[in-house]
């Protein structure tokens, strides 16, 4: 569980988030969407700590927090092995065991034949299950997500999407994905946020469970009624897929 209360966070003389308030219940997957450059990482910078907001609170009983980024981020003089290591060293000072934690989500990952590979030896996609597999193996409470997909192809999308559900059901936590593709915002979260305006604030909530999602006709209703709401904000071109 968390909440961000009455946020207000500026750069300079832009206002950000003015009195921003969201509250997330403990293995609810959340989507943050809506246009580029309103605030929608600063959200999740706060939430993870690396932004102390002007004003406002934040509350959480998350003690561990993982973090998943548009580009995987990984070092490159480590192994995929070694990259996935690296989150365990604040928990674990036991390297046997540590290794033991990462050879388990290997398979899970389609990466148990790669464990000595370098980041220069990998495809794109292959770099981002090491930077997916490297947040699940400290089994988080919260994961951020920061359109960690964005950069793929539509094919190669689809199978990182289904990976993370996989991965979802192997360790449930509480999830916060930014995104600005509708489809993969109804695919893969129990609520979207609809989110414009500076500063930042939540123009639609919208709540839905797995099996709603799997009907046709429920998913053309929501994407229209997020098309409706955006078309008022002035805000649809380049955002509905």
């Amino acid at each position: 569980m968390f909440e961000m209360k009455n946020i207000t966070l500026n750069y300079g003389e832009l206002k950000v988030l003015g009195d921003f308030s969201i509250k997330g219940e403990a293995e609810e997957s959340i989507c943050l969407f809506g246009p580029s450059g309103i605030g929608k990482t600063s959200i999740l910078n706060v939430l993870a700590g690396i932004l102390n907001p002007d004003s406002g609170s934040v509350i959480s009983d998350n003690k561990r927090i993982a973090y998943v980024f548009q580009e995987p981020r990984l070092l490159p003089w480590m192994t995929v092995e070694e990259n996935m290591e690296v989150g365990l060293f604040s928990l674990d000072s036991d390297a046997t065991r540590r290794k033991k934690t990462v050879r388990q989500l290997l398979p899970k990952i389609g990466l148990e034949a790669f464990e000595n590979y370098y980041p220069e030896q990998l495809s794109g996609g292959m770099k981002q299950r090491v930077s997916i597999g490297r947040a699940f193996v400290i089994q988080p409470d919260l994961l951020l997500l920061d359109e960690p997909f964005s950069g793929l192809d539509e094919a190669l999308k689809i199978e990182m999407q289904d990976l993370l559900l996989t991965l979802k059901n192997y360790h449930s936590c509480t999830t916060i994905m930014v995104t600005h593709d509708l489809q993969e915002a109804i695919k893969l979260s129990d609520r979207i946020l609809v989110v414009n305006g500076r500063p930042c604030r939540i123009i639609l909530d919208i709540t839905s469970n797995p099996e709603e999602r799997r009907q046709p006709l429920y998913k053309n209703e929501l994407v229209e009624r997020i098309k409706l709401v955006m078309h008022k904000q002035k805000i649809t071109k380049g955002m509905i897929s």
